[in-house]
């Protein structure tokens, strides 16, 4: 049986209601208090802190943004990635309650930031809105739950790969028709803690699959050499 399942959130074209959002908010950016132009960023650049007080709520038109967290031992843990149409932030703004994790652009993104305020206006006012964020928010729990169930039928090799399709798809869908080569923003920790693998078992994982001729690690990082050689695995 194959996976659609992806370590990640992310919206897959008309098959999900996310670009309502994009569609709503560009109609309304003139008439709407405290919803901002859109910004673009870099790769690397701090979005909001852990900790910090939920003041804004950001809406993802392009690229992917990764939430991590401080561990125990003082690094970062990525414990999830959010991508286009994403209500980035709404979950601790709704609640009341500050960032539970920091969020980070992975690639150069286009974000719309919209007030806390203007956010609960929207809820209360419009009915759509209100229907299409809850929508969403129900949607992150329920790819959570999936997630556990893919860890727990797919190997982690097959995770990998899986990740590895979904996130070329993302970024470059033109070139998973194509013969071309891609690299991978994530660095090997990064990429084991989105697999949910160790660092080492991760290093074995990418020295059996660069043996196919399928990748090639270079300190620390992966290229795809042949975009067409990857498949979801089953």
């Amino acid at each position: 049986m194959k996976s659609n399942l992806t370590p990640f959130d992310m919206t897959r074209g008309n098959t999900n209601p996310g670009s309502f959002f994009s569609t709503f908010f560009k109609e309304r950016e003139n008439d709407l208090v405290g919803c901002g132009p859109i910004q673009s960023l870099a790769t690397a650049t701090e979005i909001f802190r852990e900790d910090e007080p939920a003041e804004l709520v950001y809406l993802i038109e392009r690229g992917i943004v990764k939430l991590g967290q401080i561990g125990l031992d003082g690094k970062e843990i990525i414990v999830g990635l959010r991508s286009r149409y994403w209500l980035l932030g709404s979950p601790a703004v709704f609640l009341g309650v500050p960032y539970t994790f920091a969020a980070t652009t992975l690639t150069p993104c286009r974000l719309r930031p919209i007030t806390a305020k203007c956010f609960f206006h929207l809820l209360k006012t419009s009915e759509i809105f209100s229907w299409e964020t809850y929508r969403q928010l129900s949607q992150s729990i329920h790819s959570g739950l999936n997630k556990i169930a893919e860890v727990s039928h797919l190997s982690a090799e097959a995770r990998l790969i899986n990740f590895l399709c979904q996130l070329v798809a993302e970024i470059c869908p033109e070139k998973t028709q194509t013969r071309n080569s891609f690299h991978v923003p994530l660095k090997h920790h990064e990429l084991a803690d989105v697999v949910g693998v160790s660092s080492e078992h991760l290093c074995r994982l990418v020295k059996k699959i660069e043996r196919e001729g399928v990748i090639i690690s270079t300190k620390g990082m992966l290229t795809i050499q042949d975009v067409s050689k990857l498949s979801p695995a089953s």
